[in-house]
């Protein structure tokens, strides 16, 4: 541990992801080390300031004064790590903020540049996927309605933002409404750094409709960038709200674990990676988005019985590995609920 004051971990564009804050210092209290958490946000009435040990008001992700401020503060408080929940954010970390600080002595969970285009635009992503030969959708730009009708003829789609955010854009279409969802999703659409964009129906995608459930599924890789595959956790997605799980039901890892070793060689993560997957009509999983980020479904393996944020300052202080932190009760229902927090009186 290199902090004498303890360990210190990071958690930018907090928000209101209250359970991140208190998990992690539970995660130290728990595991015996030293330290604090640090929630990074640039909105002054967000819960997570003052749940955290410490709460700094940060310049928005999108400011100019970002870059600066983010790496001024790193460079005097040398965090042990940073981890952001935003996956904007990660786009800027990826175009060389990262690198810089690392250079400062901090771990940061974010892919590089090359890798992180990769899952940023899902256009890019379905080809490189299917490079490796791991399944997932065929997938089109939305200038090629015309080829995708044709390809999937009597099928039906998914329409979605091609650099979006969950499931930004979100639109199912048939054959005869595939172009009008993609017309209605380009209006909304944003470009990679979560701009307005002037791409037009090339700033969504179309991919076939798979008729199975979906997964969500979070690979825990070394903090080392080595992309080495830790352990993995599973929930069925019951139930959404709002474009988030809202009801999910853990299951068992085995038939995801093979694709999140391949997506660690080609993308080496550092930390946590959220991926959903979901089933064609013979039941067999296909990838359809990857977040390199701490998922919004982590929580209901969490409440299962998982523990990432302890495994991970476990490796941060040298301690011995801990796989059990890992394990989680498979069939484990949980629902997604709002709470309150006082922020000043």
């Amino acid at each position: 541990m290199k902090n004498s004051n303890g360990l210190k971990v990071v958690i930018a564009s907090a928000a209101h992801r209250a359970h991140y804050v208190e998990w992690f210092k539970a995660a130290l209290r728990t595991e015996g080390i030293h330290g604090e958490v640090i929630a990074f946000e640039y909105r002054r009435t967000a819960p997570t300031l003052s749940l955290a040990d410490r709460g700094v008001v940060m310049p928005a992700y999108n400011s100019p004064e970002y870059r600066e401020e983010v790496l001024n503060w790193v460079r005097k408080e040398t965090p042990d790590l940073f981890v952001s929940v935003n996956d904007y954010e990660l786009q800027v970390l990826a175009s060389g903020l990262a690198e810089e600080l690392s250079r400062a002595g901090c771990t940061v969970a974010a892919l590089d540049a090359d890798a992180q285009n990769i899952v940023l635009d899902k256009h890019l992503m379905a080809a490189r996927l299917r490079d490796r030969g791991l399944p997932t959708p065929a997938t089109w730009l939305g200038s090629e309605a015309d080829v995708a009708q044709e390809s999937n003829s009597g099928g039906g789609f998914i329409v979605k933002h091609r650099f979006g955010s969950g499931s930004d854009g979100l639109r199912i279409a048939t054959g005869e409404t595939l172009q009008e969802m993609v017309i209605e999703s380009a209006k909304t659409a944003k470009d990679a750094g979560g701009r307005p964009t002037t791409h037009g129906e090339d700033a969504v995608i179309i991919q076939t409709l798979l008729p199975g459930a979906e997964f969500g599924v979070d690979g825990v890789f070394s903090l080392d960038g080595t992309g080495r595959l830790n352990g993995a956790l599973a929930r069925r997605k019951d139930r959404m709200r709002g474009g988030d799980t809202d009801v999910a039901t853990t299951v068992a890892v085995n038939r995801f674990t093979q694709a999140l070793v391949e997506l660690g060689e080609l993308l080496k993560p550092v930390g946590p990676i959220d991926v959903d997957f979901k089933e064609d009509a013979e039941g067999s999983p296909n990838i359809i988005d990857i977040n390199p980020r701490f998922g919004g479904g982590y929580p209901f393996c969490h409440l299962a019985g998982a523990d990432v944020p302890a495994y991970l300052v476990r490796e941060l202080a040298g301690l011995a590995d801990a796989p059990t932190l890992l394990d989680y009760e498979v069939g484990v229902t949980t629902a997604r609920r709002d709470e309150f927090s006082v922020l000043r009186r």
